[in-house]
């Protein structure tokens, strides 16, 4: 699979530590997705521009690191990679973007090998990039619109701070519908569209052959076909909530590559990854181990409910 998008270096107050330390991180709602199903086991590939400074060298390296195909991420010696910073929680969470005529927002069709990036079994999008330049905007329309056997995905990712003028309704609903699975937040849905009821959001996009609602800690809605799935969220340990709607799309993503006939077990393993991220302060967090979340997705329904899942296995921090 690949996932096109912009990721920027984050730098957050590192909790726990001194009131002024910070530690860093990569951002980048594509980039989380690739990851996340690399570490799932799916061949997987990322598509950008970075900056050729330190900034562009430390998003390359973590996003390669976590074991993803990152040859198609050209460098750029006109313009810099994004910055992000981030406040901790308990302020408030505040974050600020410094992206503007970054690498990332000179994509467009012409700039990057479409027809390349449409050899892949899944093309993951996000309602982020065409925020970022018209050109870029061009480049999502036309992945989306170009004929190709790809499966491809789009999360509406909506960020009110992208849109000053408030959000595009038209252009999400036009772009969405393009798509075989999108995924957006029933919060999002209600933003943009002014859609509370999962039913509605459907109803708004006949054009996905899967549409995804996710309901926050109450769970997941999915509408195949005439079939409508709920699956109830886990239980556990909240850390930050920053990367969770990229771990769920990724690991629903990864079930319907590997099981496209069983949308419960898939609705599941998003939300097993989506606890990953939840319980770390990482964009990524660490997985449990295969056996661990297939013995998760196997349990019933009564069991499933009854799930806590466990705690951080692994660093939470990058200093």
């Amino acid at each position: 699979m690949l996932a096109l998008g912009e990721s920027m270096l984050t730098l957050y107050r590192d909790r726990g530590t001194a009131p002024d330390a910070f530690a860093w991180d990569v951002c980048g709602a594509e980039s989380n997705v690739a990851r996340y199903c690399a570490a799932l086991g799916l061949r997987s590939g990322w598509v950008s521009r970075l900056g050729t400074g330190m900034a562009g060298s430390l998003v390359h390296d973590v996003v390669a690191g976590s074991g993803v195909d990152t040859s198609l991420v050209e460098l750029c010696d006109r313009s810099p990679t994004g910055l992000m910073l981030r406040d901790s929680p308990e302020r408030g969470q505040q974050v600020e973007y410094y992206r503007r005529g970054s690498a990332a927002s000179l994509m467009s069709p012409e700039a990057i090998p479409v027809e390349v990036c449409l050899e892949t079994r899944a093309l993951h999008l996000t309602g982020i990039t065409p925020a970022l330049s018209d050109g870029c905007r061009r480049l999502v329309e036309g992945l989306l619109r170009e004929p190709s056997d790809a499966l491809r995905s789009f999360d509406l990712n909506w960020r009110p701070a992208l849109w000053p003028d408030g959000p595009p309704s038209r252009m999400f609903l036009e772009v969405a519908n393009l798509a075989d699975i999108v995924f957006v937040g029933l919060d999002e849905a209600s933003e943009v569209w002014g859609h509370s009821d999962p039913a509605q959001v459907r109803a708004a996009l006949p054009g996905p052959g899967i549409v995804v609602v996710k309901d926050d800690a109450t769970g997941v809605h999915t509408f195949a076909g005439e079939d409508a799935l709920f699956e109830p969220a886990l239980r556990g340990p909240i850390v930050a909530l920053m990367g969770a709607g990229d771990a769920f799309a990724a690991g629903f993503l990864s079930g319907v590559l590997a099981h496209p006939e069983d949308l419960k077990r898939c609705q599941r393993l998003g939300h097993v990854v989506a606890m990953s991220a939840i319980t770390s302060e990482l964009d990524v967090g660490p997985l449990p181990e295969k056996a661990e979340i297939d013995a998760m997705l196997d349990l019933s329904d009564d069991g499933w409910r009854e799930l806590v899942y466990p705690g951080p296995a692994g660093p939470t921090s990058r200093n």
